[in-house]
């Protein structure tokens, strides 16, 4: 089997960040790089453009899922792995997400960890993901990886994530409850396979409208019956980290009634 690791990125600095990644060259890995808001004059570096492993798309449709869909549709291998453009990938940790397919041939989504400054929390075994998410578990795009025959047109929603009109957060969280509803199966897998450079938007103090508005519509996407107490507990840990609480309950309520458009 091969990997695929589907790195999106935009503005001309996006592909210099890129370059600094200095990507792993490993057997059976490529890295397929959507490049959203490139300029009027687009230059892929020597570093990037002269490696058999790294292939450069770019991108005119607006918005992060969309730009993420184009690395995927543009990806041909057996597994594709999310990426970013601020990541530090383990060599073996790449490897050992093939394997971790080929042992587990019924596995269509898998998510890992990933190390940095900041953690969050993770299950500590092995565990799936279809039916309740484990406990304070929440996933992040970076750490999805997936069987590409499995996925039969689920692509990530447009109208999650940074650049949609309402719904400004969330495309990870959105991708992987459509996996879990199409019936894909799908697996936490405890091992880490790259260090993430600052806090991931999860982990921040909420200040935009936009991303509260996503978070409430995937809580009362994920828990159907208990989501009005969970947005009252999600603002109070707004409060404890310093944020404003009223400010996120109003905008999680806006998100979780809006229709997104």
């Amino acid at each position: 089997m091969k990997l695929d690791v589907a790195i999106a990125t935009w503005q001309p600095s996006g592909i210099n960040r890129v370059e600094h990644m200095q990507l792993p060259v490993v057997p059976g890995v490529r890295y397929i790089v959507s490049w959203q808001e490139y300029g009027s004059n687009p230059v892929v570096p020597d570093s990037l453009a002269t490696r058999p492993d790294v292939t450069v798309v770019l991108c005119e449709e607006p918005g992060v899922s969309r730009n993420r869909n184009n690395a995927l549709r543009h990806s041909t291998a057996d597994i594709v792995l999310m990426g970013d453009d601020d990541l530090t990938y383990y060599p073996h940790a790449l490897l050992q997400i093939i394997d971790a397919f080929e042992r587990d041939p019924e596995m269509d989504v898998a998510t890992f960890r990933y190390d940095g400054e900041h953690s969050k929390p993770y299950p500590r075994e092995k565990c799936s993901l279809n039916g309740r998410l484990p406990k304070n578990y929440w996933v992040s795009m970076i750490e999805i990886a997936v069987r590409r025959e499995s996925l039969h047109g689920l692509e990530l929603d447009p109208h999650f994530g940074p650049g949609a009109p309402v719904w400004q957060a969330a495309e990870d969280e959105k991708f992987l409850w459509d996996a879990r509803h199409r019936g894909l199966r799908c697996r936490f897998i405890p091992l880490t396979i790259a260090r993430h450079y600052g806090a991931s938007t999860g982990l921040r103090v909420i200040s935009s409208p936009g991303i509260a508005a996503g978070q409430g519509r995937i809580v009362r996407l994920e828990y159907p019956f208990s989501w009005p107490l969970r947005m009252l507990l999600k603002a109070f840990r707004e409060w404890r980290k310093g944020g404003h609480p009223w400010f996120c309950l109003r905008h999680m309520l806006r998100g979780a009634f809006s229709s997104g458009a």
